[in-house]
């Protein structure tokens, strides 16, 4: 129970995996401290790990920044819904080498706001984005129309946007990438978005 001490990791400069490190610590509270893997350098597995914590309330901007190895963020947020706020723009800035965020944010029902454009600029070599938001319902806003455009390939978007009913705008018309194999329901049930009578049946 208490807060994540902000000095948890200062000497594990060595570490490669935090896999599933607070999963499932439903009495963990406040903010996750911003320098919490600032001296952990090496790490590649973010997966699962703060999933299911549903008492962390935000997630610093800066707590990746020095993480440039991160290879998958899956489900590293999962079910997290007690976090409140914005996603920040800057999350994955540092982020270079990632290839999977299937999960990352998946039932944060507490996120408002609308999702950077810049969010995934730097994160080139995403093949995976299944499930990302789904069931972010306090999102809201449109769905920047770059938001992917440097995530060329990316061959899974199934699920990404399911269930974030709040959205609006047009729905980034990603069903005209070839290089995509799986897609079902990206859209499900963003019934507000403005083209959302346009979007292949196969995609929502």
């Amino acid at each position: 129970e208490g807060n994540i001490p902000a000095n948890l990791f200062e000497n594990c400069s060595k570490v490669t995996d935090f896999s599933y490190t607070f999963s499932s610590c439903s009495g963990l509270e406040g903010n996750i401290p911003a320098n919490l893997f600032e001296n952990c350098s090496k790490v590649t597995d973010f997966v699962s790990t703060f999933s299911s914590c549903s008492g962390l309330t935000s997630i610093p901007a800066e707590l990746f920044a020095n993480n440039p190895n991160v290879t998958s963020f899956d489900r590293t947020f999962f079910n997290c819904s007690g976090l409140t706020g914005s996603i920040p723009a800057e999350l994955f800035a540092n982020s270079p080498n990632v290839t999977n965020f299937s999960y990352t944010f998946y039932r944060c029902s507490g996120l408002t706001g609308s999702i950077p454009a810049d969010l995934f600029t730097n994160c080139l070599n995403v093949t995976d984005f299944s499930y990302t938001f789904s069931d972010c319902s306090g999102l809201t806003g449109n769905i920047p129309a770059n938001l992917f455009a440097n995530c060329q390939n990316v061959t899974n978007f199934e699920f990404t946007f399911s269930r974030c009913s709040r959205l609006t705008g047009n729905a980034p018309e990603l069903w005209n990438r070839t290089n995509v194999t799986s897609h079902e329901g990206c859209f499900s049930g963003c019934t507000r978005l403005s083209n959302y009578s346009s979007i292949p049946s196969d995609w929502k």
